[in-house]
């Protein structure tokens, strides 16, 4: 945010962000990460006085799934000046809006290459991430197809 940085996040060949949307506010950031285990969609809140840990967010509706879903995020989130925190309802309808009304050449731009040879990059499409932020997902590691 401009000369300051705000956060890092854990980045190795197969795992690292692969879409980060930022807030208008500038105080919050979109982040859909793909981890090992998991395709994770947090929340980073530089607003340290929001609370909103698994037990009172309501997406996803598995409440297992969400504990699962906040504390693989708060591993892969360093240096943070913020929280690290799971989506309201509300912000996961306006980053919903935003791929679906985007181009996929501006979705592009605010990806990350999840394939990077240097000379071959794959970036993940738009359904995709409209897939992880599903309103019924019930895994952590959503695929076509699947409930």
């Amino acid at each position: 945010v401009g000369e300051e940085k705000v956060f890092s996040l854990w980045e190795n060949w197969c795992d690292g962000p692969l879409f980060i949307y930022p807030f208008d506010d500038g105080r919050r950031f979109f982040c859909d990460f793909d981890c090992d285990t998991a395709m994770l969609d947090f929340v980073i809140d530089l607003d340290t006085a929001h609370t909103n840990a698994a037990e009172n967010a309501n997406w996803p509706t598995d409440r297992d799934l969400r504990v699962d879903l906040w504390r693989f995020a708060t591993n892969v989130v360093l240096e943070s000046k913020g929280i690290t925190r799971l989506a309201t309802q509300e912000e996961l309808d306006e980053v919903r809006d935003y791929l679906t009304q985007t181009s996929a050449a501006k979705i592009k731009a605010a990806s990350f290459p999840y394939c990077d040879f240097g000379f071959y990059r794959t970036y993940s499409d738009r359904d995709l991430l409209l897939l992880d932020l599903s309103t019924n997902r019930q895994s952590a590691w959503p695929l076509r197809g699947a409930p």
